[in-house]
């Protein structure tokens, strides 16, 4: 762990921006499923939609901001796509 943490971070601004734009905004759309899965048991079921709707660019954003703060772009990818999997696999899961 300390070695991953003395790397340099690389400027491979490619491989980031797809983890961040594009795989953060498909975990930030699993984050928001969640929440309204949640939002429906706890508030009223007409708000539900509406605070999963505007919890994409909560989620979204820093997804984005912590992409350019991983070392390599391809280290980034692949965090990225793991958690996407683990999010939607427990997703699909608990929707059966």
């Amino acid at each position: 762990m300390k070695r991953l943490l003395q790397q340099k971070i690389q400027p491979d601004w490619r491989s980031k921006s797809f983890a961040g734009w594009g795989l953060g905004l498909s975990l930030a759309i699993a984050g928001a499923a969640f929440i309204t899965l949640w939002a429906l048991q706890h508030a009223d079921s007409s708000l539900a939609p509406q605070i999963g709707m505007w919890s994409v660019p909560w989620l979204y954003l820093p997804c984005v901001f912590m992409a350019y703060f991983i070392p390599k772009g391809w280290q980034a990818v692949l965090i990225y796509s793991v958690l996407n999997f683990a999010a939607y696999g427990i997703l699909l899961s608990i929707r059966g």
